[in-house]
């Protein structure tokens, strides 16, 4: 096993932290010319020509990228004449043009549309390979027409960019950036100017995987007045029944999104955006609990409402500062209503969130940026169980009862300050910076306080006098018998610097460390070197067609302050947690004070360390056409240090022969003993020709095999991650429930006759891995996750896996079958968009169709360091691509005219196939091997199987 402290970390981490260092001090006898060629609507111009000429002396010549950038070094010092070519401008040509030895020159270029072609084709993703870290062929830049063909409701955004970004590693997946930030609610899909996914996956700058990373970057104002409405409506008569409702009656249910901006100037120097959306979701839940018979649509109404402004200022030519502002509030009612849980164990819901970031970018001279970040969010959430009746918990049947969470609150101040820098020194690309972030958590929870019973069977539930098999009830332990507060102050501290070296045109080798430390565990250094490399293969002297790119990193995840607050508040004094197998059943239950009851008390294992993946990977790209690319990736994962929760001193019988017994007081503690291995294939292409057409996909082969771990993030799971021995945490080591073994996506965007355009979005994913439990806490650690062992020789029906007799009580630990034996049913799904674009009013001149973002001024506003999106960072290239096909950042205006009407259709599911989620894996269940309800996320919702919406967008 790979060690944390090992020598193999310490020399990588030394040999880069010198590699960066030294590097500062390589000097430069030439000078590089940096820029970016835009058109008039601000919209970047890929594959235009920049030549670069001096009396005399050669000619230099090179070509924008996909973000529109160029870049042209080894220029010796002196003043040169600098021309630009593109199909559809007038040429530029600029004399004096200074380039220094040892700097870099930055030099942006405003083309300007010939009279005669009132349109243009603004390719912004040509596909051209690059062996800049940044512009991984396997990274999807959205913008324009890409991104209007995602959803409108958040939630399914959501799903959707999840599924774009396919397969992270390990139990976590991928993470969220919001402007940069880490923290917060996903902003309306109108107020997005770019999604980034699966950028630059080594570098230090960020402490998670960059394979599944979703970076998205809100709108600022621009130079002119521009605004959206939109209306989304569904409506049940649309949609085809859940299936799993069967012949009941289905309540009647409908939603409306309503979604208003508007951006535009304050002054010559300041812009402003404003955006509002509000949703009505009065949808509903399907409980479907065979086993007793119980099938209905539960009403599960919920309302969402999101206000965002954002202000640019322009202090000085060098120094941009922005402020956003974010407003969200969430009511919902029978919140965790469905499948398994009638509708009195349901809960309702308030919460409300408050985001303030504030960003400063400061260019300093002709060589460094320097980006300071703030964010502060506060969020309150409240929750109150509609019942307060004891909770029945038949396994793999029903649940029933009042809710087992209870009354709950919650009141978060998450602090987050940033600062990073960005130097250029010749052929170096430095950056270096740091980031803290606070979380203070004052919390109540009456979870367990009414009581659950657990039933191992339905029969134990249905006879005469009910057995349950086990009772969990917490109490208070203050003097009143309140709910008591639990407050948590958690602080977490990255530092890190990378540098990338383009050691020639074809070979660029980059270096970084991050070095990441938080309170409240006794892992207090956390050390992360990564290394990458990408070698253009090709002709000497011409663009490579080809290029080899690799990496390694070491990538840690942060204990959350949520498992941090329930060991302070199940420390056996604040609240108790008493259980009692095999109690009598008394309604409502005595807090069970005897000698067979147990006192659970939960801990942080002092030997607890960081969780952390190992990471290499290896691609190779192809440019396949000038439209076209293609990318095959090898990705080896090892997760060391993984969650679990064991019970260090539960019973350790000698020999080990189920049923455990014994009475003790259990300590669950959390630990970092897990481990996983995986290795995935992925085969991916993206196609852009101009406006008309353009498409991404990938298809995933995954292999992974880990110990029972669990999730580190907020909400991260600890009920699944237990072993079934405590003393032998590796027993349980094989196939991991994140193993889907293929995955298959493709997305795009089509223009069709009578200018609609259609957005398809298809997605399979093969069976998920689920685990097969016998339904009694054989170890007599709190658990029913003992797995059966395999019944004797079965004959008949029994010979199928999915029958319950094909299994039997296990006699020791040793006998049970694999973990996550059975596999779910696949999954597949087909959603579009097809819209329709009706223009009027006043006919738009040359070039303001795309309705770009400038700055009021007029000139190129100072982009953030890590806001990408149409310039990189000035003086540095390298940003991501910015606008849209044919669009400035609101949406296209491909009529040609002042004001557009467009309507459209969205369907989800649109060929209506059933996807069932994962099946009941219980072999006590009279519902074994069953699945219940429908799959979700992108394949379905929670009420229809296939969903269509429509919608009308007014914009100008």
């Amino acid at each position: 096993m790979f060690s944390r402290n090992g020598l193999i970390v310490k020399y990588f981490s030394i040999i880069i932290l010198i590699f960066a260092v030294c590097n500062l001090a390589v000097a430069q006898s030439t000078g590089t010319l940096r820029g970016q060629v835009v058109d008039p609507s601000g919209a970047v111009v890929p594959n235009a020509t920049v030549a670069i000429l001096q009396s005399g002396g050669p000619t230099y010549s090179g070509k924008t990228n996909n973000a529109g950038n160029y870049e042209i070094g080894n220029l010796p010092a002196g003043s040169y004449t600098v021309t630009a070519n593109a199909e559809g401008f007038t040429a530029f040509i600029q004399n004096g043009v200074q380039v220094t030895a040892g700097q870099v020159a930055r030099f942006n270029i405003a083309l300007e549309i010939l009279v005669e072609q009132q349109k243009v084709n603004v390719e912004e993703q040509s596909q051209q390979v690059q062996v800049n870290p940044q512009n991984n062929a396997s990274a999807l830049v959205l913008s324009g027409k890409d991104l209007e063909a995602l959803p409108d409701d958040p939630d399914e955004l959501q799903s959707d960019l999840e599924a774009l970004a396919g397969p992270s590693a390990g139990p976590d997946g991928g993470q969220l950036y919001i402007d940069g930030f880490t923290a917060g609610q996903l902003p309306p899909k109108s107020s997005i100017r770019e999604i980034r996914i699966n950028q630059n996956p080594f570098s230090a700058e960020y402490d998670k995987l960059g394979y599944g990373r979703i970076e998205i970057f809100t709108k600022p104002g621009t130079d002119k007045f521009h605004g959206q409405f939109s209306v989304v409506g569904n409506d049940s008569p649309f949609n085809s029944r859940n299936p799993f409702l069967g012949d009941a009656a289905q309540s009647p249910y409908d939603s409306v999104i309503y979604m208003g901006n508007i951006g535009g100037p304050i002054n010559k120097k300041a812009s402003f955006f404003f955006d509002v959306q509000r949703r009505n979701i009065d949808e509903i839940a399907v409980v479907n609990a065979p086993a007793i018979d119980f099938t209905q649509s539960v009403p599960n109404p919920r309302t969402r409402t999101n206000l965002s402004p954002r202000i640019d200022y322009q202090l000085t030519p060098n120094n941009s500062i922005s402020a956003r502002y974010q407003y969200y509030r969430d009511t919902w009612r029978n919140a965790g209503v469905g499948g398994l849980v009638l509708p009195e164990a349901g809960y309702n819901t308030f919460s409300t969130e408050h985001t303030l970031q504030v960003t400063d970018t400061q260019v300093i001279g002709a060589k460094a940026v320097n980006e300071t970040r703030f964010q502060y969010l506060h969020d309150t959430d409240n929750q109150n169980p509609i019942s307060n009746a004891v909770g029945i918990d038949v396994l793999g049947a029903f649940v029933g009862g009042g809710a087992a969470s209870g009354t709950q609150t919650s009141h978060e101040d998450h602090y987050e300050i940033q600062n990073y820098t960005s130097i250029s020194a010749g052929k170096h690309f430095v950056k270096f910076g740091a980031r803290v972030r606070a979380v203070h958590d004052v919390s109540t929870s009456g979870s367990g306080f009414n009581g659950t019973y657990t039933f191992a069977t339905l029969d134990d539930y249905t006879s005469p006098t009910p057995t349950p098999s086990q009772l969990s009830i917490n109490a208070s332990g203050v003097a009143n018998n309140s709910v008591p507060s639990v407050t948590v102050n958690l602080v977490d501290a990255g530092l890190y610097i990378q540098d990338d070296w383009k050691v020639r045109p074809t070979l660029t080798l980059s270096a970084g460390l991050r070095f990441e430390t938080q309170n409240d565990i006794h892992d207090h250094a956390d050390w992360g070197p990564r290394i990458g490399f990408a070698w253009g293969i090709g002709e000497r002297g011409k663009a490579p067609k080809t290029v080899l790119r690799g990496g390694f990193g070491l990538f840690y995840d942060r204990f959350s302050d949520n498992l941090v607050a329930t060991t302070y508040r199940f420390n056996g004094v604040t609240e108790q947690q008493f259980v009692v197998n095999n109690p009598q059943y008394i309604v409502p239950p005595p807090i069970p004070i005897s000698s067979s009851t147990l006192e659970a008390t939960y801990q942080i294992s002092p030997n607890l360390r960081s969780p952390y993946i190992i990471q290499t990977a290896l691609s190779l790209e192809r440019q396949i056409t000038k439209s076209a690319n293609a990318t095959l990736t090898y990705l080896n994962s090892r997760g060391v240090h993984g969650l679990m929760s064991t019970i260090p001193n539960s019973p350790e019988p000698d020999p080990p022969v189920y049923p455990f017994g014994g009475t003790y007081d259990p300590i669950v503690q959390y630990s970092s003993v897990g481990f996983f291995r995986q290795n995935q294939l992925i085969a991916s292409v993206n196609f852009a020709a101009g406006s008309r057409l353009s498409f991404h996909g990938f298809y995933s082969l995954n292999y992974a095999n880990s110990d029972p771990i669990g999730s580190s993030g907020f909400g991260g799971s600890f009920t699944t991650n237990y072993p079934s021995d405590s003393h032998d945490v590796h027993l349980d080591y094989g196939r991991a429930a994140f193993a889907i073994r293929n995955r298959v996506f493709f997305g795009g965007t089509i223009s069709l006759p009578f200018a609609l355009r259609l957005s398809p979005f298809l997605v399979f994913n093969s069976g998920s891995p689920y685990n097969v439990t016998f339904g009694e806490d054989l170890a007599n650690d709190l658990q029913f996750n003992v797995r059966p062992a395999f019944a004797a020789n079965p004959t008949g029906v029994c010979v199928s896996p999915l029958a319950s007799c094909h299994y039997t009580q296990p006699t020791t630990p040793a006998d049970q079958i694999p973990i996550n034996y059975l596999t779910g049913p696949d999954q597949f799904t087909v959603n579009f968009r097809l819209a329709k674009t009706f223009g009027f009013g006043p006919e738009l001149k040359s070039g303001a169709a795309g309705q770009g973002a400038g700055s009021p001024s007029g000139h190129n506003p100072v982009p953030h360091a890590g806001g990408g999106g149409g310039g990189g960072m000035v003086g540095f290239g390298g940003g991501g691509p910015g606008g849209g096909h044919g669009g400035g950042m609101f949406g296209a205006a491909p009529t040609g005219r002042r004001y557009n009407l467009t309507f459209s259709i969205n369907a989800r599911n649109a060929f209506n196939r059933v996807n069932p989620g994962t099946p009941i894996g219980v072999v006590s269940s009279p519902n074994f091997g069953q699945s219940i309800s429908l799959a979700g996320g992108p394949f379905s919702s929670a009420a229809a199987n296939r969903k269509l919406e429509l919608q009308a967008m007014f914009s100008f």
